[in-house]
């Protein structure tokens, strides 16, 4: 009678101990799954990125952050690929000089982000000076391998600030 009884709590250890062990293996993948996740920070860094990237005209940098199945949509209605909006950045007729995004708001839902702000920046074409303020929504998805791409951009047209009168 004694051996089942060390029998039996032998085996209850084992099953208690491998228990133990699957609770702290999936405690550690979920603290793994959760320190891969976006944070606003990285989506924040990421948009600072592409504004530093306007201004620089920075292909790599573009290319870096910029899906390949990305929407690029302007507020005049054009939408441009990947390779048309980089093209159209570098080479085309802007030459920004300054880019910001004040009133930056980032949403989180799994694997996206939602990006909303103002897109203020400052460009010369054909050697005028040229103010820019619209609205911006940019979608960013943390692909499989941990990188997060923008994946589509629309720009909007504000109502003009009011001045006060």
């Amino acid at each position: 009678m004694k051996n089942i009884k060390h029998i039996v709590l032998i085996l209850i250890l084992v099953i208690a101990n491998s228990c133990k062990e699957q609770i702290q293996k999936e405690t550690t993948l979920t603290a793994n799954e959760k320190s891969s996740q976006m944070s606003r920070g990285d989506v924040k860094a990421i948009l600072e990125e592409l504004n530093n990237a306007f201004i620089h005209a920075d292909k790599k940098v573009l290319e870096a952050y910029c899906a390949e199945q990305l929407t690029y949509g302007h507020s005049n209605g054009l939408i441009q690929n990947k390779v048309e909006f980089i093209d159209d950045l570098v080479n085309g007729p802007y030459d920004f000089k300054s880019v910001s995004s004040p009133e930056l708001s980032i949403q989180i839902i799994e694997k996206t982000a939602i990006a909303r702000f103002i897109f203020l920046a400052k460009a010369i074409k054909e050697n005028e000076i040229i103010n820019i303020r619209l609205g911006c929504i940019q979608v960013f998805q943390q692909q499989e391998n941990g990188e997060i791409k923008l994946i589509a951009r629309q720009g909007f047209k504000l109502p003009e600030p009011d001045s006060g009168k």
